[in-house]
């Protein structure tokens, strides 16, 4: 079992950036325990992070909150960086310029971590499904695998637990590849699920976020493997661009080295042979956009030599993630659906996608990420099955008056509901559903602002959803 590492005793070590999303957290108390000399310095308040604090209550940590300070990132041995922050922030610069080490999660992670049997995932959308099917794979064939990353799961929590024979299953982001740049990060096996639009709050450009998401496979060799989306426009090209064995997945083409859809069959064909192994009526998650990563898990599964019985039997038990599609309940014949990780127009329009029958009173609004939203306009005044539209409005929320200059154009405007609040917002869908109706949170853009982060959206919209009478 990999212990704590000695040299970090009482090493003095400032954490940029607890946030609410466990990663902060996870470094806090791993460094904690290893006996290290901890601040923690975040631009949110006590009061916004009080549930992080509570579970740091027990630990020898200090704080300054509400704002950072320039000597706390030259009076000290360390600044951790959290994946939130951007790689140009001052304070980061005034560490640099200090010659002081900056470090992420997974830097400390990948120096202790035992294991070299790394399946690593990213992508814009798909990559939470994806890690989580091919962590069920895994599981079902008997071997010995943990799941973290970018997904609430510290990977310092379980680091104890892993072994030199542990698989590691890890989602990873864009902005934690960025922080890797000089660990050379190579996972024995990455899945690339496809790249679209996003983070351009984040990126000067669009060719700068693609590049980010190419992270994943730039260091691999000719004996790694890589998974990729051949349907995606930007992954289509990676062929030329890396050095690692290729494996694709497809809805649209046959293609000879990895998985697609044959008819009604799930296949997967390599140079020593062809498997069908699984019919679309078998699958339990809706849409294309999940067909695509019930594909990629699965191609993950063959090439580590897991038998297609074996895969079928993870997929058919496998239930989704939260706040991706999730069902969450029924009431009066009215299906309710939480899909509040949807921040991308693309992503939105996969999840209405998924439901070509149902009738459908969507919600919408949030932050922007300087996407654009004029084809998501035209494809929403296309699609006959939107009954309403429940427009969430917020001072911050800049997405909203995207949308609401793009469903204009292309829709009647007596189908937009504008709404200050989520609760007022699902009474009214209430009220405009009938039975056989669905009413999904889709919003198509950030949470910031009347949320403190979409996981929280998600909980508000479930807790609304619950509580019907």
């Amino acid at each position: 079992m990999t212990k704590n590492p000695e040299d970090l005793k009482n090493k003095r070590i400032t954490i940029m950036g607890l946030g609410l999303n466990q990663g902060g957290l996870g470094v806090a108390r791993f460094l904690a325990k290893a006996g290290a000399k901890i601040l923690v310095t975040d631009l949110k308040t006590e009061e916004e992070l009080g549930p992080s604090l509570e579970k740091l209550k027990n630990f020898d940590v200090r704080y300054i909150l509400g704002r950072h300070r320039e000597e706390d990132f030259i009076n000290t041995d360390m600044v951790i960086q959290n994946p939130a922050v951007p790689y140009n922030s001052k304070y980061l610069k005034i560490a640099r310029k200090n010659k002081i080490p900056i470090k992420t999660d997974l830097d400390l992670f990948f120096q202790l971590c035992p294991s070299k049997n790394i399946i690593a995932v990213a992508g814009t959308k798909g990559k939470s499904t994806v890690s989580q099917l091919i962590y069920q794979i895994f599981k079902e064939a008997q071997k010995e695998v943990v799941l973290a990353g970018n997904i609430g799961i510290s990977v310092l929590d379980i680091l104890e637990k892993i072994t030199p024979q542990t698989w590691l299953i890890l989602e990873i982001s864009t902005w934690q590849m960025e922080g890797m740049k000089n660990h050379k990060f190579r996972p024995q096996t990455a899945v690339l699920t496809n790249i679209l639009p996003d983070h351009l709050d984040r990126y000067s450009n669009y060719k700068e976020y693609v590049h980010a998401e190419k992270l994943i496979f730039k260091h691999q060799r000719f004996n790694d493997n890589l998974v990729v989306n051949f349907d995606n426009e930007e992954t289509i090209q990676v062929k030329e661009e890396t050095k690692s064995q290729v494996y694709w997945f497809s809805t649209k083409k046959k293609i000879e080295s990895g998985s697609y859809l044959e008819k009604d069959n799930l296949v997967f064909q390599s140079e020593e042979h062809k498997i069908a192994f699984a019919k679309i009526s078998d699958l339990p998650l809706p849409g294309s956009h999940n067909l695509e990563n019930i594909l990629a898990a699965s191609t993950v599964g063959f090439i580590h030599n897991i038998p297609g019985e074996i895969i079928l039997k993870a997929l058919k038990k496998f239930p989704g993630i939260p706040y991706r599609l999730e069902f969450i309940g029924e009431f009066r014949g009215i299906k309710f659906y939480n899909d509040t990780c949807a921040t991308t127009p693309e992503a939105t329009l996969a999840a209405l996608e998924s439901f070509p029958k149902q009738s459908i009173v969507l919600i919408l609004g949030g932050k922007d990420k300087k996407l654009n939203y004029e084809n998501f306009g035209i494809a929403i005044g296309q699609n006959k099955k939107i009954k309403k539209i429940i427009l969430l409005q917020h001072p911050d929320y800049d997405a909203s008056l995207k949308i609401l200059s793009a469903l204009k154009n292309h829709l009647d405007s007596e189908k937009i509901i504008q709404t200050y609040n989520l609760k007022v917002g699902m009474e009214i869908a209430l009220q405009q559903a009938q039975k056989n109706d669905l009413i999904l949170l889709s919003p198509a853009a950030a949470s910031f602002g009347m949320f403190k982060n979409e996981f929280d959206r998600g909980d508000q919209f479930n807790k609304i959803v619950r509580n019907l009478k």
